[in-house]
């Protein structure tokens, strides 16, 4: 799982279960949803959760692929009561400056 250049990748199936100190970067692909497609708000916290550990910082980032899956990340933006702040894809400076 790890790589010669330090690159970490845990499917869904393999998430549960591993603490690793030194995750600064998660990419959520899909938002974790439940059975019935709401989001599933724990298993978001979970993953994100892996990011800054230790007193480190981290930063967390969420693919939206259009209106349904922003639906779902207000949904988990109001569960927590904190705003997920937006990173256009077409500003290069900026994704430099936050990675």
């Amino acid at each position: 799982m790890k790589s010669s250049l330090g690159l970490k990748i845990i499917n869904f199936f393999f998430h549960t279960g591993i603490d690793i100190e030194q995750v600064t970067l998660v990419i959520n692909f899909d938002l974790p949803v439940d059975m019935s497609g709401e989001p599933d708000v724990e298993t978001y916290l979970h993953r994100i959760g892996r990011t800054g550990r230790f007193g480190k910082s981290g930063l967390a980032i969420n693919f939206i692929d259009g209106p349904r899956t922003m639906k779902k990340l207000q949904r988990i933006e109001q569960h927590f009561g904190r705003k997920i702040e937006r990173l256009l894809t077409d500003d290069a400076d900026e994704i430099e400056k936050i990675v």
